[in-house]
């Protein structure tokens, strides 16, 4: 991994920590740094008059909502009696409330928290952002090209190998940005030459794609959102139509749990047979939304109507709702930590 990522992550942890002493009084302290391929990366002690409270600490640089819902997911497999923290460069008010809403407890470098657990209740908002904390440094991998071509590695990690040509098609970009996207995951420490080379701490990279998909990627895949008449929807061959079910239906084929109640399609070419069949108006609240797909990958032979799991994960994430996020850990257990375990 790359050591100035692991460094920023540690300058973030104990900035937050030395700012909710400052703010509030409350003593703390690093217990352990995690395995970097675990879930965490510190365990971090909470110490009052009368009790103390081990937290685990996930540091993240937080823009949108997707990223508390993401973060909160990967620390609900932690010891009993451990409670999850989001620690950042900065939480906004907004991101503050989201936070109290999911009851995911964060810190940030402003002096921002919020901690709830039995005797313990500490909240701070609207605390300034601080004016050289936690800026990320600017990595090819983040674009929307990067985000591409690492999709297509983490679907297929056997690209790794490919010619630089093979992973331009495969993630659908322009053959010359690819080389400064495999520098970027070289440099930091994700792309490996060893016998062969190889993708490597990928559940670290997996996590940091879906957070970031929601801003970096996903609004330039956007088409338009529609009503759509549903008996009509649901009775679609997608897969003649060159389109794929995301998010919801994914999900539910995918895992057998939930019940979809908004739609969301990934296509190629011409929507227009697709809008006709399935009696689709425009309408900005619609119950179906369609976006590009960006990939050329081989279709699962038992779904081929349906997007990458990482890719269904990575939308239900990004849309906060209890269920989704419910089933989103359903299908990251059952296809995606298999894959992306150590």
């Amino acid at each position: 991994m790359d050591r100035r990522h692991t460094q920023r992550e540690e300058a973030v942890l104990e900035e937050a920590l030395a700012a909710l002493r400052q703010n509030t009084g409350v003593e703390t302290q690093i217990i352990k740094r995690c395995d970097p391929n675990m879930a965490g990366d510190a365990l971090i002690e909470i110490k009052t008059t009368t009790k103390k409270y081990k937290f685990l600490a996930e540091v993240k640089t937080v823009r949108h909502f997707a990223t508390i819902g993401l973060v909160r997911e990967q620390l609900s497999h932690r010891d009993r009696g451990v409670y999850p923290l989001l620690v950042a460069p900065y939480v906004t008010r907004a991101l503050a409330e989201h936070c109290r809403a999911l009851h995911l407890p964060f810190l940030d470098t402003a002096g921002n928290a919020y901690l709830d657990a039995p005797g313990l209740t500490v909240y701070v908002t609207g605390e300034p952002r601080p004016d050289i904390a936690g800026n990320d440094p600017h990595y090819r991998a983040y674009t929307s090209v990067g985000m591409k071509v690492v999709f297509a590695l983490l679907c297929r990690p056997q690209l790794a190998e490919a010619t630089r040509r093979n992973l331009a098609e495969a993630a659908q970009v322009a053959l010359g940005t690819v080389g400064p996207v495999i520098e970027d995951l070289e440099n930091r420490g994700y792309l490996v030459q060893r016998d062969t080379k190889l993708l490597t701490n990928t559940k670290k990279l997996m996590e940091e794609w879906v957070a970031r998909f929601p801003d970096a990627l996903r609004p330039k895949l956007f088409k338009n959102r529609y009503q759509a008449d549903t008996d009509r929807l649901l009775t679609l061959n997608l897969q003649a139509q060159h389109a794929y079910w995301g998010a919801e239906i994914a999900a539910q084929r995918l895992t057998g749990y939930l019940k979809p109640e908004r739609f969301t399609i990934y296509m190629r070419g011409d929507e227009k047979p697709l809008l006709n069949q399935a009696r689709m108006r425009l309408d900005q609240k619609g119950n179906t939304e369609l976006l590009q797909a960006f990939w050329n990958l081989p279709e699962d032979p038992s779904h081929p109507d349906l997007v990458p799991p990482l890719l269904a994960y990575a939308d239900l994430i990004g849309t906060q709702d209890g269920r989704n996020l419910e089933t989103a850990r359903l299908l990251y257990e059952q296809f995606l930590e298999p894959t992306y375990r150590p």
